[in-house]
């Protein structure tokens, strides 16, 4: 184990024996939330509305302890942490689960989404979360709850992308999502891993010449200060996880799991309010840093769609999973792979 996670584990050892159920003394039970966004992150806004409706419903007997801004560590090391009991909610990207699960895969796969309201049908489909919570539970974890990050557009620094075969020749970050990787490739782009701390300095150096990320992510990020263009193709969804201990979960009585589920789904409600204000001025504050938007033709966006589409093959989601997207929308296109195509 390297240095910098056991630091990680110490560290969440230290905060969960000072929290223990067993050892409060406020509330029956205190539970520890590990959250990677800043305080001031519309993801951060959700938990802590879901930290107040928890406290409220049950009239203090639950308390819910924040920990914002990676205090905990990754999502990658808090994520294991969960998984492993030491940690009772963890929350983080849902790209950034690959390396424990890919249950959430689906979620990723290239417009697959017709909508952000068929993203929602699906995320509240009870088939849908149970499928996925079957996944989890082989590994330790409970779905918790999902606030977005929204869908993905292509950012670029020196010159605009509006056509498919405008992205050959640029070098466009990824994260260490295979599949995020295999779609930029797709594209005709060449994927670059970096890690989110570095991807400001990396597109002022031209490490990458561009990403793809919402218009929120961006700037909370700064990097319309460094961006010029956006195409608005939404390409690629993806999603903050909430995810619960299954140990720790399953050593809660019924009435708290029920008021924790109810406060999760309400909160999410509160998230996706606050999310459409928070796009909104993202995408307003990027043309007032002198951004410039496009957006795709129809026929252009076909072959954006193609393209993406095409990734499914071999991205290791069953049939089943892509089906049960495929039954919530609404014009119900045949897109799912075949049989032999899920891995």
């Amino acid at each position: 184990m390297n240095t910098k996670l056991t630091s990680a584990l110490l560290k969440l050892l230290l905060i969960y024996a000072c929290t223990s159920p067993a050892l409060a003394t406020e509330a029956e039970y205190v539970l520890n939330f590990s959250n990677v966004m800043a305080p001031s992150h519309d993801s951060s806004l959700g938990i802590q509305r879901f930290v107040e409706l928890v406290d409220e419903r049950s009239e203090g007997r639950i308390k819910i302890r924040h920990y914002p801004g990676g205090q905990l560590g990754s999502d990658t090391e808090t994520f294991a942490a969960a998984q492993q009991g030491m940690m009772h909610i963890a929350g983080g990207s849902s790209a950034n689960l690959v390396n424990i699960t890919r249950a959430f895969e689906v979620l990723h796969l290239p417009y697959i989404f017709d909508d952000r309201a068929h993203s929602h049908r699906v995320l509240d489909s009870e088939h849908f979360q149970q499928l996925i919570n079957e996944q989890l539970e082989e590994i330790g974890l409970v779905w918790l709850l999902t606030f977005e990050y929204g869908f993905r557009n292509v950012f670029t620094v020196n010159r605009p992308v509006i056509e498919l075969a405008d992205v050959a020749g640029l070098k466009l970050r990824a994260s260490r999502s295979p599949l995020e990787i295999k779609v930029i490739e797709a594209f005709g782009g060449t994927a670059v891993t970096v890690d989110w701390p570095e991807v400001y300095t990396g597109l002022r150096f031209g490490i990458v010449d561009g990403h793809g990320q919402p218009y929120g992510t961006t700037i909370s990020a700064r990097h319309q200060e460094v961006l010029r263009y956006s195409l608005e193709n939404g390409f690629q969804y993806y999603a903050f996880l909430g995810l619960a201990s299954l140990k720790q979960w399953e050593r809660l009585p019924e009435w708290a799991q029920q008021i924790l589920v109810e406060s999760a789904r309400d909160a999410e409600q509160y998230h996706r309010k606050i999310w459409t204000e928070q796009d909104a001025s993202g995408r307003a504050a990027f043309l007032a840093a002198g951004g410039t938007i496009n957006k795709p033709t129809p026929e252009s966006l076909a072959r954006w769609q193609q393209a993406g589409r095409n990734t499914w093959k071999g991205s290791g989601v069953s049939q089943e999973v892509i089906r049960s997207v495929l039954d919530e929308s609404l014009t119900r296109p045949a897109l799912a792979a075949k049989p032999t195509d899920a891995e």
